[in-house]
């Protein structure tokens, strides 16, 4: 599980060092007269660095805090966010996240517009989606299978793929996450009641 999350959590962190490296390079572009030193800060930040365009998209994310569509359609919460104890082995963990319970080959759909950064596969987690929405993002795991790609421009509610069952439980879940930057949040702040 701490490898799990500590191999997401580099995924964003490389997506936020790319993003920031685009803006250094626009900053450039749009003002000839930035210096190498503003242009190395922009692209060293460890916090996300927006364009204008970005911007806007993290605006209005943030504008649907509380709103947000569940990333399934039909579902319970089966296990909320933050610490809790493993019901098998009785040892610490922490979920970055909230688990949702839901029927057998559910589409998984985005909770909001944005831009698919990663599609991984994990022996645990199966398949997994991180997009971002400006600074903020959203990570999908444990997909059966995926319809998008990384760099695909997606619609909020677009179908994203498919949540696995696990043949040994039966049990149906997804696993969904939301970070601001590299910091997690509770997605049931955001996601709508």
């Amino acid at each position: 599980s701490r490898r799990i999350d500590g191999q997401i959590n580099k995924l964003i962190r490389d997506a936020i060092a790319a993003a920031n490296k685009k803006t250094a390079a626009a900053n450039v572009k749009s003002n000839p007269k930035t210096t190498a030193a503003e242009k190395k800060a922009i692209e060293s930040s460890t916090k996300i660095v927006l364009t204008p365009e970005g911007k806007i998209v993290s605006d209005n994310f943030r504008s649907n805090k509380g709103r947000l569509p569940w990333p399934v359609e039909r579902g319970t919460v089966s296990r909320g966010f933050g610490p809790y104890k493993h019901p098998v082995y009785g040892s610490d963990m922490d979920n970055k996240g909230i688990d949702f319970k839901t029927e057998k080959s559910a589409n998984v759909r985005a909770v909001f517009e944005g831009k698919v950064i990663s599609v991984v596969n994990n022996p645990i987690y199966k398949n997994a989606v991180i997009i971002s929405h400006g600074d903020y993002f959203t990570v999908y795991t444990k997909l059966e299978s995926v319809n998008v790609s990384k760099g695909q421009t997606i619609s909020a509610k677009q179908i994203i793929g498919k949540v696995y069952t696990d043949e040994d439980t039966n049990e149906t879940e997804i696993h969904f996450e939301l970070w601001q930057g590299n910091v997690t949040q509770n997605p049931a702040y955001w996601i709508a009641r």
